[in-house]
């Protein structure tokens, strides 16, 4: 993996998280699913009472990373629920090579094949590469949660999508949205985000956000649902950046643990390590 790759890891890897347990498959049939019509509060509200819910967790992934080349790694993962994110990165057989730990008021990345780490803090990355990023968002999405939308309940659409079988919320409509996936030159004026919501439980299947200022959109696919502590969490998950390149993220969740109030978030800089800048 080279240079470049590992500084996209610092404001990207760690949206992407999904878990492994002990299997229990979608019972519902998609034809057999029923949908009411949900105007935007109410369906708002069901995301809610169905997000899920935790204090700490960690978990184990095989990740598949690829920018015109592909790279395959292990990652181990550990979040403390509206605190920290941090991420240790591994060749599959090797010792580690990154590690990255996020709070809501810093970003922090160290590269150990360069020896060098990075010191940040979202308002950086956000200027430096013209998106929207915060704390809570990257949690949201690492779990497959909803991201909050905008308190002007005029600028929200809700409607259902009968070729997807799910609902459908979005700051746009979503016709410019299947525009925006398809690489349409049709553009958006302000950031946007929609969401395809499971009608049978109300987990997010996909998830499109786009920011105009940097001309990128993030898409992110949830598949395998299963069942963990009472909980449904999509098993796999494929991300596709498109920017001025095609960036995609496969991951394939091997194991988690909930509940240990013990982890460890430790994050440690070698005094030899130089400081660098993300360009």
């Amino acid at each position: 993996m080279n240079k470049n790759s590992l500084n996209f890891l610092l404001i990207f890897s760690c949206l992407f998280l999904l878990f492994s347990c002990k299997t229990q498959k979608e019972v519902v049939e998609k034809e057999k699913v029923r949908f009411r019509n949900y105007n935007d509060k109410e369906l708002i509200d069901s995301l809610s009472k169905n997000e899920f819910k935790f204090d700490v967790f960690t978990a184990k992934a095989n990740v598949k990373f690829t920018d015109g080349k592909e790279n395959t790694f292990k990652t181990h993962i550990r979040i403390k629920k509206d605190s920290a994110i941090w991420m240790s990165i591994t060749p599959l057989l090797g010792i580690e090579m990154a590690r990255i730990l996020i709070t809501k008021d810093s970003l922090k990345f160290i590269n150990r094949i360069d020896k060098e780490y990075f010191l940040g803090s979202f308002d950086y990355i956000n200027e430096k590469f013209g998106v929207d990023l915060d704390y809570q968002m990257l949690e949201a999405i690492l779990v497959g949660n909803s991201i909050d939308f905008d308190d002007d309940e005029k600028k929200i659409i809700t409607s259902i999508d009968r070729k997807k079988h799910a609902y459908f919320i979005s700051t746009a409509r979503k016709r410019q949205i299947r525009k925006e996936i398809k690489k349409d030159k049709n553009k958006f004026k302000n950031f946007t985000q929609a969401l395809w919501i499971a009608p049978d439980n109300f987990k997010i299947i996909q998830l499109m956000l786009s920011a105009p200022k940097s001309d990128q959109s993030l898409v992110t696919t949830y598949t395998n649902h299963e069942q963990i502590d009472n909980q449904i969490f999509p098993k796999k998950i494929n991300v596709n950046l498109n920017s001025d390149k095609i960036i995609t993220i496969d991951i394939d969740f091997l194991k988690v643990v909930l509940g240990n109030d013990d982890t460890s978030f430790l994050f440690k800089i070698p005094s030899k390590y130089e400081r660098v800048e993300i360009k």
